[in-house]
C-alpha cells in the first residue's frame, strides 16, 4: 500500500506541474470566467446559459486530460526507459500501475475542484443559481440606544441608566452562507467519474498500441459511448395501435439493429453521466440514480484497471 501511495502521489505531482495539465486548466478557466460575458448577450436565462456553457467547458477539458494524460502517462516512460527507475526497486508492475492511475484520477479530482470554485464565485458575483446553505444569524454585542422611559404623562429617569438610556438588544441582519444546487454538485461528482472512466480506457489502449492510436481509440469510445443509447432508440421498431391492436409501422434493418444492440451493451453508456440539463432547470437527482451510476462507472473502472494490469503484467518493456 504504501508503494502505491508514493507512486500515486509522484504521479500527482508530475502531472500537476506538466504544461499540458496547466493549459488545459488555464484555458477552462478562462471558458468559465469568460461564459458571464456570453451570458449577458443572451435573451435567454443567463444563469441557465452560464450553466450549460460551464459545465461544457469542466467537462471537455476534464475529458482532454484524462485522453492525453492517460493515453502517455505509462507510454512516456516506457519509451524514455525512465520506468526501470521505478519496477527496478521491489515494486511489482501492477502497484506502479494502479499508483499512476490513481495520481492521474487525484489530478482530475483536483482540476474539477479547481474550475467549479471558479464557476462558483462566478455565479456568487451574478447571484444566480446558488441557494442558501446553512443561514444563521450572526452574534453581536448588545446596540446602546437612549431612549426615554415614560410612566403615564410624565417622563422620569431610569434608576439603572444614569444618562437618561435603556439598553435595548437588537438582533444583527442574518448572514447566509450560499452553496450551489444539489444538481450542480451531482454533476461535478458525474463529471469526475466520467473523465478518469475516459483516462482508464486511454491507459488500457496506451498499452496496446501506440500513444497517438491511443488517443483516437479513446476519443471514438467516448464518442460512441455517449450517442449509443440514442442509437439504440432509433433502431427501435415503431409501433401504433390499429384496431385495437399494437401494429409495427416500421422496423430498421435487423443486422443493423443487432450491430447497434451489441455496441449500446459492451460499449460503456457515457451519456448517464451528462445532467447538464437537470442542472440548468435545478431538477432533484434521487440518491437511487447517483447511487447506480458511481456504481456502473467505478465497476467499468476496476474491469479496465485489472485488464490493463494483465497486459501490463505481461508487456515487453525491455
Amino acid at each position: 500500500m504504501k508503494k502505491i501511495l508514493y507512486s500515486t502521489m509522484y504521479s500527482f505531482k508530475e502531472i500537476k506541474n506538466s504544461k499540458i495539465f496547466y493549459s488545459f486548466l488555464i484555458f477552462a478557466l478562462i471558458l468559465i470566467s469568460g461564459s458571464y460575458f456570453v451570458s449577458q448577450t443572451s435573451f435567454i436565462s443567463q444563469g441557465r446559459i452560464m450553466v450549460d456553457f460551464s459545465i461544457f467547458a469542466i467537462t471537455i477539458f476534464n475529458i482532454f486530460i484524462g485522453i492525453f494524460i492517460g493515453s502517455s502517462i505509462i507510454y512516456d516512460d516506457i519509451e524514455k526507459k525512465s520506468i526501470f527507475l521505478s519496477i527496478t526497486r521491489p515494486v511489482k508492475r501492477t502497484e506502479y500501475l494502479i499508483g499512476r492511475f490513481l495520481g492521474l484520477t487525484v489530478a482530475i479530482i483536483f482540476s474539477t475542484i479547481i474550475m467549479m470554485l471558479i464557476f462558483y464565485f462566478v455565479l456568487l458575483i451574478m447571484h444566480k443559481y446558488i441557494v442558501p446553505f446553512k443561514p444563521f444569524a450572526g452574534q453581536s454585542k448588545p446596540a446602546v440606544t437612549h431612549l426615554k422611559s415614560i410612566h403615564g404623562n410624565s417622563v422620569k429617569e431610569s434608576k439603572n441608566a444614569p444618562n437618561k438610556s435603556i439598553i435595548q438588544k437588537t438582533k444583527a441582519k442574518p448572514f447566509t452562507v450560499y452553496s450551489l444546487p444539489q444538481p450542480l454538485i451531482i454533476q461535478a461528482l458525474f463529471i469526475i467519474i466520467e473523465s478518469v472512466f475516459i483516462a482508464a480506457v486511454a491507459l488500457l489502449f496506451s498499452l496496446i498500441t501506440s500513444k497517438a492510436l491511443a488517443s483516437i481509440f479513446t476519443v471514438l469510445v467516448f464518442f460512441i459511448g455517449n450517442v449509443s443509447s440514442k442509437m439504440n432508440d432509433l433502431v427501435r421498431p415503431v409501433k401504433k395501435i390499429i384496431g385495437g391492436k399494437i401494429v409495427i409501422v416500421h422496423q430498421a434493418n435487423h443486422l443493423l439493429t443487432n450491430i447497434v444492440h451489441i455496441i449500446y451493451t459492451v460499449l460503456p453508456n457515457f451519456s448517464i453521466f451528462n445532467i447538464s440539463s437537470e442542472a440548468a432547470y435545478k431538477i432533484f437527482i434521487s440518491a437511487g440514480t447517483v447511487f447506480y451510476r458511481i456504481v456502473y462507472g467505478l465497476s467499468y473502472m476496476v474491469l479496465l484497471v485489472i485488464i490493463s494490469s494483465l497486459i501490463f503484467a505481461r508487456k515487453d518493456i525491455s
